[in-house]
């Protein structure tokens, strides 16, 4: 398909939806899987996720969209390696977000290279998480189809063919 094409396909609205909602669930659980794995006190988890407050910007996901698709828009599997690297880009934000965020965080170095490994070696995302995503995904796509308006895709769709020029 072509880069256009594609780019008019992800940047209608239901494609914004689909790919806002699904970066946002892999980036939360990305959140709370580190948490709940670096945090000493399991009583202190909610309480950090609460202080770290944590959560996607719209604009970055947006770009690595974009970039996806300029990127790898010619690859027969396209959809696959969309699909992987959303949720592979949303896992590094998160683990970037948690450690420059958490100055509880003592070995923040050994900390960010452990897990940037596991996630580049497709060794973090289990089966909990895959359940969590599927169980989790219609209710995140229904609260972002009620915020992104026709006409906001349209300016989002816009500005996207106008950076992948």
């Amino acid at each position: 398909m072509e880069k256009e094409q594609l780019i008019k396909e992800k940047f209608q609205k239901e494609g914004l939806v689909d790919s806002i909602s699904k970066y946002q669930i892999y980036y939360q659980m990305a959140l709370g899987t580190l948490v709940k794995e670096t945090c000493f006190d399991k009583d202190e988890m909610a309480s950090k996720l609460e202080e770290l407050q944590l959560d996607i910007n719209v604009e970055n996901v947006l770009n690595v969209m974009v970039k996806l698709i300029t990127n790898f828009y010619v690859d027969e599997d396209f959809e696959q390696i969309y699909e992987d690297n959303i949720k592979v880009n949303a896992f590094l934000h998160s683990l970037r977000d948690f450690v420059d965020n958490n100055t509880d965080l003592t070995n923040s170095d050994k900390v960010y290279d452990t897990y940037h490994e596991k996630i580049m070696n497709d060794e973090f995302f289990d089966i909990k998480m895959q359940l969590q995503f599927v169980d989790e995904v219609e209710d995140r796509k229904a609260y972002w189809k009620d915020l992104i308006t026709d006409s906001v895709s349209k300016e989002i769709l816009s500005s996207a063919l106008t950076l992948a020029q």
